[in-house]
């Protein structure tokens, strides 16, 4: 596939800036355990896009006139994507309040119902505007100018909100319970974490849709926390990395002519795999040279 720079100058840039963006809050989402919760509502996405091409069609075609144009269907793509978070992350908060059933089966709920309503709209408001494979794996080369700029901004954000409370973020996960004992309350730390992982997930739909981010967001992190001491080695470590096997991943793609969101998760995945097979071997030579004591 011969694809020029002209071609490929905002993809390359979207997939640096998501890489990094993912790999920061990939970090703290890992730290606080919030894993699971992001693969469920990565799903969440999926009817939020779909209703926010309903929407941006009918407002085209009712109040202007006209078939809706490619930057409205991206902007409201992102608008229904984020705001079908919410009522996901009440229904997972609500399911896990329920007597014998743990936050991991409420997640679980969360995304087999989520995928399945998804699939339900885009049965029912067929055809739409998009093909349902941009929501499911993105388009990578179709990103327009708006994606860019949201990220770009999203990732600014949350680089200031860390800068800011950064801390407080960090001793809320490693020491909940001297967090409270402090004085300070769980609740502001809880909100600040699901709204930077919702935000990032949405940011990332375009580009490789929405059952690919979680491969992004927790691989880098992943990959390096068995390699860091500190939160801050983690924070500067995992945007890098995530970068980099972004861009590598679209460099694949296109070399093969191959899905771009596809190649980037399968990227991820064998860069959390290289870096657990080498601490693995790296523990059992140090395990090896331990005396043996009875």
């Amino acid at each position: 596939m011969n694809v020029g720079l002209d071609i490929l100058l905002l993809p390359i840039i979207e997939v640096g800036l998501m890489g990094l963006l993912a790999g920061l809050v990939g970090a703290i989402a890992l730290v606080h355990r919030r894993i699971f919760f992001t693969e469920s509502l990565t799903h969440a996405t999926f009817p939020g896009a779909i209703v926010g091409v309903v929407v941006a069609a009918w407002f085209s075609q009712a109040v202007l006139g006209r078939r809706a144009d490619f930057n409205l269907l991206s902007t409201l793509v992102l608008v229904g994507a984020a705001l079908m978070c919410m009522p996901m992350i009440w229904l997972m908060r609500r399911l896990s309040q329920v007597p014998g059933v743990s936050s991991q089966s409420a997640a679980g709920v969360v995304l087999t119902f989520g995928f399945a309503l998804g699939y339900f709209l885009n049965k029912w408001f067929s055809p739409l505007p998009l093909k349902v494979d941009s929501f499911l794996a993105g388009s990578v080369l179709n990103v327009g100018r708006v994606d860019v700029v949201a990220v770009g901004v999203v990732l600014v954000l949350t680089v200031l909100v860390l800068l800011v409370a950064g801390r407080f973020l960090t001793f809320y996960s490693f020491d909940p319970l001297g967090y409270r004992a402090s004085g300070l309350h769980p609740a502001w730390a809880e909100a600040t974490v699901m709204l930077m992982i919702t935000l990032t997930i949405v940011m990332l739909v375009p580009a490789v849709g929405t059952i690919l981010p979680i491969a992004l967001i927790a691989a880098p992190a992943a990959a390096l926390a068995p390699w860091t001491r500190t939160m801050r080695q983690l924070l500067l470590t995992a945007p890098v990395l995530g970068a980099v096997t972004s861009l590598a991943g679209l460099w694949g793609a296109v070399r093969l002519n191959l899905s771009a969101g596809g190649v980037i998760a399968v990227a991820s995945g064998a860069v959390y795999l290289v870096s657990a097979v080498v601490h693995w071997g790296a523990m059992s030579r140090v395990r090896t040279r331990l005396p043996f004591r009875r």
